[in-house]
């Protein structure tokens, strides 16, 4: 039986919000993405010095906001101080058009609050199964079990939150990834039948290697699994993935993702 988190079946996910015209990672650019009727948000989450989550993709502050500095090495406290869209440009730098309008870090729980009914796709980014533990305790103070998919690159997070939370939806580790292409590539994928996790989250390609062919994603049907595909932001690259069946695409450009969709799932 599928779980809750893929009823409806997801095809649009909003890659950090509507981060090709707003800032990324941002309420604003989550609101936007929530007005497009994005299925999903997927977003990043950083581990704080004072075990807590701010949604941010990178380690670092230079490029996300005006900090310097890593996010685990400042309290959620300190963190709000900066302006996530200090640096945000769609000209080049020659406008910075929401710097200094009070845009700061939100943390998991206040996402999840603000955005009560919004699926979302959350990448755990730290490289410590630690933090899983703190990261349960909000999803289940904040009722999110059944809107939340759990990613992350590194295996060991994506073990302890199927630990931690057991049934919870969850996407494929890099390792995981690497191991079911393999096993794919030798035609020996007949061996495994039952998998830990959801939907394989990946890209188009992996290095010089196409690894979402039409294939491949027939193989992953007959196994039960989704293929979501990041990111992709030209209507012609969209249109060419779901011609081959993949089940949904992440992408900067929602609002034209959710165009092309309403053409090919018009159930």
């Amino acid at each position: 039986m599928d779980k809750k988190f893929f009823s409806p079946e997801p095809r649009v996910i909003a890659h950090r919000g509507a981060s090709g015209g707003y800032p990324e990672n941002t309420k604003l650019a989550f609101t936007k993405a929530v007005e497009i009727g994005s299925d999903i948000i997927e977003t990043d989450m950083h581990f704080t010095k004072d075990n807590n989550f701010v949604i941010a993709h990178d380690e670092v502050l230079e490029r996300i906001s005006n900090g310097t500095g890593r996010i685990v090495d400042h309290t959620v406290a300190e963190l709000k101080r900066f302006d996530v869209a200090y640096n945000f440009t769609t000209d080049g730098g020659s406008t910075y058009p929401y710097r200094g309008r009070g845009h700061t870090f939100m943390t998991l729980e206040e996402m999840l609050e603000e955005f009560p009914a919004q699926r979302f796709n959350i990448d755990l980014k730290a490289k410590n199964p630690a933090q899983v533990f703190y990261y349960a305790e909000i999803i289940r103070k904040t009722d999110a079990f059944d809107r939340v998919l759990t990613a992350s690159e590194y295996g060991p997070n994506v073990k302890e939150a199927r630990k931690q939370l057991p049934g919870i939806a969850t996407s494929i580790s890099l390792w995981e990834g690497l191991w079911l292409y393999f096993l794919f590539k030798s035609g020996l994928l007949f061996v495994k039948n039952k998998f830990p996790y959801d939907a394989l989250q990946i890209p188009e390609y992996l290095g010089t290697s196409h690894v979402v062919t039409e294939t491949f994603v027939n193989a992953m049907h007959e196994k039960g699994l989704r293929v979501h595909v990041w990111t992709v932001n030209e209507e012609k690259d969209m249109r060419r993935l779901f011609d081959i069946g993949v089940d949904a695409i992440v992408s900067d450009e929602p609002l034209l993702l959710k165009k092309i969709v309403a053409e090919y799932f018009k159930d």
